[in-house]
């Protein structure tokens, strides 16, 4: 995804959005100066990121099939329809705070976009297809279902400093290798699915939580993602975050479908991952496990793909 700023031209857009590609200056196929680009992070989960200045007035149109996406707008403003439905995404005033959106369409679609000549775009967009979801476990009935329901009714959340902090991470990713960086892309794709789903109102069949536990788990997110309680034992956690150990873990995992304990366990596995020049066996303890077999296993099971198979590509 790391890329230099470069001129993007008509041929670098995807096939399925040429045909449906009017120019205002047929004659010049300059689109964009900059970064655009399109990625299939895995069977039914898709990035889309653009940072960039439009070089002329276009229109472009695509059939979508169906689908949960999250555009996270982070700069400039843009103007596009699904079907029949017009949507503004963005400001012009870049002293606006950035947004995000959320939009299910259960049927295909046609997506059209106007460019402008001068804007400068910053954006992400998610999209996961129901089958993803259907395979992640999504229940029928659930806020998450019902929502994937609603065709065509965008729903609007306010994203968090860490989802922001995220996003330019995604936008600016350390150059990993390719699979490396595919893998460090979809780790925090999935974390800013989890935190739209949350402030649109999802959660788990454990239960609803009132509006300021959802900001306690965040906060205790945010804590454990800083690194500062690795060593803390759960009731010192649950001490600082004001609740007993036990609510604590039912809220963590009303949100987060997991433990503390397998949180902690899957953010050190990430990050061993995401260090060069270390052994299997190297990874394997710095991920917290006395085995190097077991951090192959729970590794594999996380993102597909053996310790050795990605060590071997760096």
């Amino acid at each position: 995804m790391q890329q230099p700023d470069h001129l993007i031209r008509r041929d670098e857009l995807p096939v399925t959005s040429q045909p449906g590609l009017r120019l205002a200056r047929p004659d010049d196929d300059r689109l964009f100066y900059g970064r655009v680009g399109w990625l299939q992070l895995r069977d039914g989960l898709s990035l889309h990121w653009s940072d960039y200045e439009e070089l002329q007035d276009f229109v472009t149109e695509s059939v979508v099939g169906p689908r949960l996406s999250f555009v996270l707008f982070l700069d400039g403003q843009s103007e596009v329809s699904y079907g029949d439905l017009p949507l503004t995404f963005g400001r012009p005033d870049r002293r606006c705070r950035p947004e995000g959106v959320a939009l299910a369409m259960n049927e295909p679609v046609l997506f059209r976009r106007q460019a402008r000549r001068g804007r400068h775009i910053r954006k992400l967009v998610i999209s996961l297809t129901p089958e993803w979801f259907e395979a992640a476990g999504a229940e029928i009935g659930s806020t998450t279902h019902r929502f994937m329901q609603s065709h065509l009714a965008p729903r609007a959340w306010q994203p968090s400093a860490r989802l922001l902090t995220l996003a330019e991470q995604m936008l600016n990713p350390p150059g990993y290798d390719p699979l490396l960086e595919r893998l460090y892309l979809e780790s925090r794709a999935l974390d800013i699915t989890c935190e739209a789903l949350v402030s649109l109102g999802d959660t788990l069949p454990s239960g609803d939580l009132r509006p300021h536990e959802h900001q306690r788990v965040q906060r205790l997110v945010e804590l454990l993602d800083s690194g500062v309680a690795d060593d803390w034992t759960q009731e010192r956690i649950a001490r600082e975050m004001g609740v007993n150990a036990t609510t604590l873990q039912r809220q963590f995992r009303a949100l987060h479908g997991m433990t503390l304990f397998e949180y902690q366990r899957t953010r050190r596995l990430l990050q061993a991952l995401e260090r060069d020049g270390v052994t299997v066996n190297e990874a394997a303890w710095l991920a917290g496990y006395n085995s190097p077999a077991n951090f192959a296993t729970a590794f594999k099971r996380q993102f597909g793909i053996s310790p050795k198979q990605v060590r071997a590509r760096i």
